[in-house]
């Protein structure tokens, strides 16, 4: 018989001393203490399902995750920011990519290239890492913002962009015309999902991160799904009914006694990850969602897992 490897563990040769650097780092466990380490509590069991973004700073969990860096979630980091006329900062230090939404005032943003004009429902979609930043007009600025400033304080990477994480101007103007478009075709639950020339097929901003301008028309609903990815969304405009049911199990296509969370302006909703979920409007009046994901990595490995209530 054919012998593919020359690996006994039960006759080894003699021992080496071990004393190097690299054999100290060296740590094991047993199944049963790696079990143990592997039961962390999901996130719907450690973060609220929504709360109220403040008018400026983070929304930092670090201390309910037990991380050592600033997070929401495990991977993203989320906040509003508010600049004075003529101030300036940096955008996307430590970070692979950074969306950010202008909701009041206005300035410019600048790479080493170009300067583009910001107003109210601009959406910018940026590398991290590259010196980007963001300059207050005569009326200052305000913006929220989510990065995965997390997920690279995790790896411990340096962050080194591509083409595939392109410096992504959506103008409100841009915006509101295919909101328009997708209106008239009759499109009543979805908005506008954000992309670049740099990522063609994965239909994402960054190699990282997904965003949505999510749009439902009154009557309408975003069904109850679940996917692996967790979800932050900033709820630009509420209305005056729509809400979120959350939860486990599923029946018959409908969340047994699930958590309803009623959407406000200003809010950010925390979508946990394989939670079943779906959204619904059923007020008057049209409501408007920045959904972001840190679901590049999913759909990467094909482990988004995206289903559907009505069709399990």
């Amino acid at each position: 018989m054919s012998q593919p490897h020359q690996i006994d563990y039960n006759n080894l040769p003699a021992a080496r001393e071990n004393s190097s650097a690299a054999a100290k780092q060296a740590v094991s466990f047993c199944e049963r203490d790696f079990l143990t380490m592997a039961k962390v509590p999901p996130l719907h069991k450690v973060l609220p399902s929504a709360l109220i973004m403040p008018e400026e700073g983070l929304i930092d969990f670090s201390k309910e995750l037990e991380l050592d860096w600033p997070a929401t979630i495990p991977d993203l980091l989320a906040g509003n920011s508010k600049l004075a006329a003529g101030e300036s900062t940096a955008l996307g230090d430590g970070a692979g990519g950074l969306v950010l939404l202008v909701l009041r005032g206005g300035g410019s943003l600048a790479n080493s290239e170009e300067t583009v004009e910001l107003r109210p429902g601009d959406i910018a979609c940026l590398p991290g890492n590259q010196g980007i930043k963001v300059t207050a007009g005569k009326s200052g600025i305000s913006y929220f913002f989510v990065d995965d400033s997390p997920l690279v304080n995790y790896l411990g990477w340096q962050v080194k962009t591509t083409e595939r994480t392109q410096f992504t101007h959506f103008t409100a103007e841009q915006l509101k015309q295919k909101l328009d478009e997708y209106e008239a075709a009759g499109i009543t639950a979805s908005g506008v999902f954000l992309s670049h020339a740099g990522l063609p097929d994965e239909k994402l901003v960054t190699p990282h991160l997904f965003a949505h301008l999510n749009r439902l028309m009154p009557g309408a609903r975003n069904t109850v799904h679940a996917h692996t990815s967790p979800a932050l969304t900033y709820v630009i405009h509420g209305g005056n009914n729509c809400f979120s049911l959350l939860g486990e199990p599923l029946v018959n296509g409908e969340i047994v006694d699930p958590a309803r969370v009623d959407w406000v302006d200003g809010q950010l909703s925390i979508t946990p990850p394989n939670l079943w979920h779906g959204h619904f409007n059923d007020g008057d009046e049209p409501i408007l969602s920045l959904v972001i994901q840190p679901a590049g990595l999913y759909y990467n490995d094909r482990t988004m897992n995206f289903q559907f209530a009505d069709q399990q």
